[in-house]
């Protein structure tokens, strides 16, 4: 009896907490439709613009004309469209809310001599926008500086006005202590997230993040120092894609990172895997940087399908792992102390959406989510030994 009830009480709990998450998110879809001047759907190549959230999207619409963008923050988009015979498509668009904004363009034939003068739409700058939010983008993730193994996001975040950087990477915006909130795809996160208290979401695999240290959207909630929104990687293109990032530098720093999507009619799969290992993984405590090696890694599926034009469901996984060294002092390191600490975390999330109508729309999201920290001591740790199951 006393197990039902406590298992009665996991399940109220986890409940609450999936009605608390829903809705965390500050990113719409865009569905685009390209026809030529008869209503027929064409192929056609798609540039998508906004300069205000680092977003820079060249793509193409399938054989009936139609193309699905998802997860865009919210803001001002330029878009051009080019398909052989047809005279350049551009315009301006905004993209305000969750519900997918559709969008109909209708080419029309090139003239024989026809001089096109476009004035390039103003994105840099949202109107609409009260205060100020950071984005980065594609290019801007995959053009940074290399960081450690379990760093990747933090210096990402870090990079942004507005954050004191702690030892062993810990994150304060603006000073305030253990106030920053991690969405991950709609869910929040509300625990550290530094290397010494759990293990990283590798910035290979993100596509787009939000970071905000002030005039916070609605939908964000309990931890308000500052939310960092993160959306994981997804290409909106048909067919099989990927890429392999590998890396490498000081103190034996090694790592590589894999990801790969398919997608075909209105189904999208989704893979990713990563490992690294350094002798730099926390801040040594002398010069002689002793004992800080560590090996992290993980790896994540995801499953997405449109079910009808107004039905969505999504299924991921994601899994870990840091093993790291606790450095030594001098009189540690002459009495032979070893402290292994190691982090653990398996993650498991459905949403599902439907839409009523142009002004209304449902999104519901579940999380399981399995934490663990330990930290082990040797015998000849000194001054105490400290032992850690968390």
């Amino acid at each position: 009896m006393c197990q039902l009830r406590r298992f009665a009480s996991i399940l109220v709990t986890s409940l609450l907490v999936a009605v608390v998450a829903v809705g965390q998110s500050n990113s719409g879809e865009l569905r685009i439709k390209v026809t030529d001047p008869s209503g027929a759907g064409v192929r056609s190549g798609v540039a998508l613009v906004s300069e205000a959230n680092e977003f820079r999207k060249t793509l193409s619409t399938d054989e009936a004309g139609d193309l699905t963008v998802k997860r865009l923050p919210f803001g001002v988009y330029h878009l051009k469209i080019e398909r052989a015979g047809f005279a350049e498509f551009t315009d301006s668009l905004e993209v305000r809310s969750a519900v997918p904004a559709e969008y109909i363009a209708k080419l029309t034939i090139a003239a024989a001599n026809e001089s096109v003068v476009v004035n390039d739409a103003e994105t840099l700058i949202d109107p609409h926008r009260i205060g100020d939010a950071k984005h980065l983008g594609s290019d801007d993730i995959a053009n940074r500086v290399s960081s450690l193994p379990g760093r990747s996001l933090q210096d990402l975040t870090n990079s942004e006005p507005g954050w004191l950087y702690e030892g062993n990477a810990v994150l304060h915006p603006r000073g305030s202590e253990y106030q920053t909130q991690v969405v991950v795809d709609g869910l929040p996160l509300t625990d550290n997230r530094s290397p010494s208290f759990g293990p990283e979401i590798e910035a290979d695999d993100i596509q787009s993040m939000s970071i905000y240290t002030a005039t916070f959207p609605a939908e964000y909630g309990r931890k308000m120092g500052g939310v960092i929104e993160v959306n994981t990687a997804r290409d909106p293109r048909q067919g099989l894609h990927g890429q392999v990032a590998l890396s490498g530098g000081s103190f034996d720093t090694a790592g590589a990172f894999a990801q790969a999507q398919y997608q075909w009619g209105k189904n999208t799969l989704g893979v990713s895997a990563s490992g690294d290992r350094t002798d730099r993984y926390l801040n040594p405590v002398v010069p002689q940087n002793f004992t800080n090696t560590a090996t992290t890694g993980g790896y994540s599926a995801s499953y997405e399908r449109d079910l009808t034009d107004r039905d969505r469901i999504g299924f991921s996984i994601r899994h870990e792992f840091s093993r790291f060294q606790i450095p030594n002092e001098q009189i540690q390191q002459a009495n032979g102390q070893l402290q292994n600490g190691d982090n653990f975390e398996t993650m498991g999330t459905v949403s599902y959406q439907h839409i009523f109508s142009p002004s209304m729309l449902a999104d519901l999201r579940g999380m399981v989510r399995d934490n663990s920290s330990d930290l082990n001591s040797n015998p000849l740790s000194t001054p105490v030994i400290a032992f850690q199951r968390n």
